[in-house]
């Protein structure tokens, strides 16, 4: 008989296709204990092996199936060296055992949250018949053809489970020819029994385009209406590269679903490898984010506006073990206080005069078993801060003008320009809540503070701007690169960003030089570098006056930029070359404080 670990990428394909179809996630070990395939949160600690005295152990040994339901309660979990650190709320295994009885390893369905322990529960028989037929399968088989075409919904006890799904369920071949299907598709589109044997998904839907992963379609021959409207996404079941079998879910068009949907962020092109820099400043920063990112506490990213917040919020989320669930991002300044509640938490039918008749899934929701990330944290209305807290130490809220306890399981992300410190002295920000959202805080450089960046920032730029802009390949002239390296940018990337795509729509050469900056470009320069030309100098004043004006403008502007903390006084001082208690005396002196 062979071993599991030496069909592992077949045993993983079928991981992710019973994973896909039922909702759960889906694990599978071998007879050393050791992980082989996985989807969800552990799909990227395959490979890793399980204490000797968890669950599957004892279904190793004793070869029978074990449920737990309940993790606080199992004796099983109180005596497993990692109960402590377990994400599971619920799990259901079962042996794979060969026809001499022999054990192979071990399949189970995993709950990470309340709705997945409910289904297991609730389908615990008809799943508890599936995992004894998947096993059998499994150690007779030994391949990924012959398992997966047994897995094709053709035996009753897959058959059970599938037809109890609230959404419909369409299984195709290589070639798009429909080999099965569950009762719900027959109900949603409203045909009959054998209507959908013998044709390929084409055959159903008008302009079906199986690259578009989650789409709107309409049945062929039909009335175009929302009545006929269906959201179908694909799925693929691919070995090595070549695709063996799709599943399509299908569910009715509703708009709370579409407006959910368009919320969802792809995140395939972003990463840390977007993120130009090769100064120690941003390179010390990446690497501290990509160690965080594999962890699972709160991250708030601190930086000013333009240093590229979002960027790492979203690469942290690539690179986490929730990289395969939704990314949802909100903006807290950008939506007005009485909608940012409706926004976050949702809304039942009726929850308020212009709610829509059929409710609204919040944000919150939608993050569930993803990332979270709040930009412009500050700017979070202060009513609305012990909601978020309560949710963050609850794991669960209730919809506006709703009942239901909603569980939810995400990682957050926060992200300010603003300083949070002194809101939270003011009395502007509950420290509570700071102290649960700053666990792990990431400061990200200034452009200024990193201008051997520059240059390679603004040619990668260029580049792309040209090719967007369909404009012929461009240089900048020496000259106009060393403004760039000395100028202030108080907007930072975004702002280096903003000034070359003007400069590619206004040179007409093909090397750009500072004739062609914009006429606002001087208000870019550094602040402590204000010429003594510009300042109010008044008949009959001595040198010493205008001396002590020049400098009192040079402080006021650091002020300006930098604040008033005494962090940021530190970094006035350091910038001016003096120390502190100097730089106090002179605030003092100038009736600065």
């Amino acid at each position: 008989m062979k071993e599991l670990i030496n069909i592992k990428n077949s045993v993983r394909e079928v991981a992710d296709a019973i994973s896909s179809i039922l909702s759960v996630d889906v694990t599978i070990i071998n007879t050393d204990l050791i992980r082989i395939a996985a989807t969800g949160l552990y799909k990227d600690r395959i490979g890793e092996q399980l204490p000797k005295d968890c669950s599957y152990s004892y279904i190793l040994t004793n070869k029978k199936p074990e449920l737990i339901i309940e993790k606080g309660i199992s004796q099983r979990c109180h005596n497993c060296q990692s109960s402590n650190q377990c994400q599971e709320v619920a799990t259901i295994g079962y042996p794979i055992l060969s026809k001499n009885n022999e054990t192979l390893g071990v399949i189970g369905l995993i709950a990470f949250n309340q709705e997945q322990k409910e289904y297991i529960y609730s389908h615990q028989k008809e799943i508890d018949l599936f995992l004894k037929k998947l096993s059998l399968l499994l150690a007779g088989n030994l391949n990924y053809e012959a398992t997966i075409n047994n897995l094709s919904l053709r035996n009753e006890e897959f058959s059970n489970i599938v037809n109890a799904l609230d959404y419909g369920i369409i299984l195709a071949d290589s070639d798009f020819k429909i080999i099965n299907y569950n009762n719900k598709i027959q109900k949603l589109l409203g045909i009959g029994d054998g209507v959908l044997k013998e044709v390929t998904i084409f055959d159903i839907f008008k302009n079906f385009n199986p690259k578009n992963k989650k789409s709107i379609y309409y049945i062929k021959g039909r009335p175009i209406s929302q009545k006929n409207e269906f959201i179908v996404r694909t799925i693929e079941n691919s070995v090595n590269g070549k695709v063996q079998t799709y599943i399509f879910q299908v569910s009715s068009y509703s708009k709370e679903l579409i407006n959910a949907y368009n919320i969802i962020e792809d995140q395939n092109n972003v990463n840390f490898e977007y993120i130009l820099g090769n100064s120690a400043a941003i390179r010390n920063t990446i690497n501290l984010a990509k160690q965080v990112a594999e962890g699972d506490s709160s991250v708030m990213i601190r930086g000013e506006s333009g240093t590229g917040k979002e960027l790492f919020a979203k690469s942290i989320h690539k690179n986490s073990p929730r990289k395969y669930n939704s990314y949802i991002s909100i903006n807290c300044a950008s939506i007005p206080d009485n909608l940012l509640e409706s926004e976050l938490f949702g809304y039942e039918e009726g929850a308020f005069t212009g709610a829509r008749v059929s409710g609204k899934v919040g944000r919150l929701e939608l993050a569930n078993g993803g990332t979270l990330f709040l930009d412009e944290i500050g700017d979070l209305p202060l009513s609305l801060q012990p909601k978020l807290l309560r949710v963050l130490q609850d794991g669960n809220f209730v919809r506006l003008g709703g009942k239901r306890v909603i569980n939810v399981d995400f990682r957050l992300i926060s992200a300010t320009n603003r300083n949070l410190e002194e809101m939270v002295a003011a009395g502007e920000f509950r420290e509570d809540l700071y102290y649960r959202l700053n666990v792990i805080p990431l400061e990200l450089p200034p452009l200024r503070d990193r201008k051997e960046d520059i240059k390679l920032i603004a040619e990668s730029k260029l580049s792309d701007y040209c090719i967007m802009l369909g404009k012929d390949k461009k240089v900048f002239s020496n000259e106009l690169m060393e403004i760039f390296k000395n100028a202030y940018w108080k907007g930072n990337v975004r702002e280096l960003e903003n000034v070359i795509e003007y400069l590619v729509n206004v040179s007409t050469d093909k090397v750009i030089s500072p004739k062609d900056l914009p006429p606002s470009f001087n208000s870019y320069r550094d602040p402590s570098y204000t010429k003594a030309s510009s300042l109010n100098f008044k008949q009959g004043m001595t040198l010493q006056d205008m001396t002590d004006e020049f400098e009192k403008n040079i402080i006021s502007n650091l002020l300006t930029t930098y604040g008033e903390t005494t962090k940021s006084k530190k970094i006035i001082s350091e910038k001016l070359g003096i120390n502190l208690s100097t730089l106090y005396r002179k605030l003092y002196r100038f009736n600065l404080n």
